[in-house]
């Protein structure tokens, strides 16, 4: 990365990294709380209802990677003339989806609902309230995707940092508001939530009018844009099935075979994995538009170069804070959660080291995506994700443990890399031998060994607190150590010890 690309991003990280830890934290305490207030039962419907919504918005998630794209793309050519003119098209598009889904979700969705999932006695009429608000909610963002797609390809990261803090403490407030809530607690927390992202996007939407004068809805059709972004949509859309049915089906099938309780179980690993995974997620939005931009510029050496960096650094960034958590996954689970649903510990480990393996990934599809040549990369990739629900379907079937569809979903995940590895080659010519001595070789070697000490630590030890204080301490400083010396260059070291250096030289002259 060129000095000026790496200030750009360093900047970026930082402010989505304080958003970020401050966030997960309270995360954390809220994912309990709402447990906690709601119950095994009411947090499964939670989930399960919720997902049932979010996969009737697949087209929804093609359009949201597309406008992200071509808006990116036209930043790294400098033509603010065509970034107009895209913005007002995918507000048109927008518009239009926003219609279809709500149509869908009110007959299809609905019927699903009421017909198929595995809801208590009693309870059905709260999923339906819930379900309402969630189609409320999903209505709410898709209207919101082009001026988030806005803010992430110019770059302005601060903004998120700036609402994220205020957003993370609005939903702990709301916390505080379930608990003593007298009535129905479940269909309460789906409303209270729609309005608390109503006005969030109502602070982005203001702040995007203001600061970017290109976003503005004409309610001009251009028939070239429009073509353009939908031949684009329609081949990611593969990709956008694919994936929602590896959550939302897989979650899905979990209630049919196991009910509602295995669904919070889910839920929880999925707060914690969401909350380690949201650790990289500021440094990938910081470097994704990087990218992008790169690859608009013709210079497919500094794409590949920078790809490999950040499949790297992503998945170490994961790797730090999932390693003690894979380890003292049973104990965490137990002081964090009142009542700490049956196979969660379990679910936990499995769906972080998923994450991990998509941290690889993640990179390396921001940069398939830039090319705009994505058909037969979504046809073979999509296509294998797409086998992940059948393929658990039959092993549930068969009579192996509920587990099992989370085991097939890491392995297919896995496969993914593997494709897209080979695609980035095709496409973007990089080189095999470079991503496998710079990327996985030190992957390998730097998880390998960090696993000896913690897991030495943790069979000696009896549970309890200073178990884990000492495993987590031992996991980090061993994982760091590792990283430093193993996991990265000599040019990777040179730049975090001088950025390090600017930072406290920048610091101390301002005290004085």
């Amino acid at each position: 990365m060129s000095v000026e690309t790496n200030k750009r991003v360093v900047k970026n990280t930082i402010f989505l990294y304080i958003r970020t830890f401050v966030s997960m934290i309270i995360s954390l305490y809220t994912s309990r709380k709402i447990l906690e207030a709601l119950g095994v039962s009411d947090f499964g419907i939670y989930n399960v209802v919720g997902g049932v919504i979010t996969m009737l918005t697949f087209l929804n998630g093609s359009m949201s990677v597309a406008t992200q794209r071509f808006l990116t793309v036209e930043l790294g050519r400098k033509d603010k003339g065509n970034y107009s003119r895209i913005f007002n098209m995918a507000m048109l598009i927008h518009l239009g989806l926003a219609a279809l889904v709500l149509i869908a979700a009110e007959t299809v969705g609905l019927w699903f609902v009421n017909t198929y999932l595995n809801i208590p006695a009693g309870r059905m009429s709260a999923a339906n309230w819930v379900y309402q608000a969630s189609v409320l909610s999903t209505i709410l963002s898709i209207l919101q995707t082009p001026y988030h797609a806005s803010i992430v390809s110019h770059e302005h990261m601060h903004i998120y940092a700036y609402v994220g803090l205020g957003e993370s403490f609005g939903k702990l407030f709301l916390v505080f508001l379930l608990v003593v809530y007298p009535y129905d607690r479940l269909i309460f927390w789906g409303f209270i939530m729609f309005f608390f992202q109503f006005l969030m996007a109502i602070i982005y939407r203001v702040y995007c009018i203001r600061q970017f004068p290109e976003c503005k809805l004409l309610l001009k059709w251009d028939s070239s844009v429009f073509n353009s972004m939908l031949k684009f949509t329609g081949w990611n859309m593969f990709g956008t099935v694919a994936w929602l049915l590896k959550d939302q089906g897989v979650n899905i099938l979990m209630n049919m075979f196991s009910g509602p309780v295995a669904n919070a179980a889910r839920g929880v690993s999925g707060q914690v994995s969401g909350a380690v995974q949201s650790l990289t997620g500021g440094f990938q939005s910081a470097v994704n538009p990087q990218i992008t931009k790169r690859y608009a510029a013709n210079d497919t050496e500094a794409t590949c170069r920078l790809l490999c960096e950040s499949s790297k650094i992503s998945y170490f960034l994961v790797f730090i804070i999932a390693l003690p958590v894979i380890i003292e996954a049973d104990f965490i689970l137990k002081i964090w959660l009142v009542e700490v649903p049956s196979m969660a510990s379990l679910f936990t480990r499995i769906i972080l080291m998923e994450s991990l393996l998509s941290a690889i990934g993640n990179p390396m599809i921001t940069s398939l995506m830039a090319t705009g040549n994505i058909k037969w990369y979504q046809i073979v990739v999509g296509s294998s994700l797409l086998l992940i629900v059948p393929v658990a379907y039959v092993f549930l079937k068969l009579g192996f443990p509920i587990e099992t569809a989370l085991i097939v979903s890491a392995l297919f995940i896995l496969f993914g890399d593997i494709l897209r590895v080979i695609f980035c080659k095709k496409q973007l010519g990089l080189s095999l031998r470079l991503f496998g001595s710079k990327v996985m070789q030190p992957i390998i070697i730097v998880t390998v060994l960090s696993f000896v000490l913690p897991l030495f630590i943790h069979y000696k030890m009896p549970e309890g607190w200073c178990r884990l204080i000492v495993s987590t301490v031992v996991s980090c400083v061993v994982v760091v150590v590792l990283i430093y010396t193993i996991g990265l260059t000599a040019t990777e070291r040179n730049f975090i010890v001088s950025g390090v250096v600017s930072k406290f030289k920048r610091y101390f002259h301002n005290i004085h």
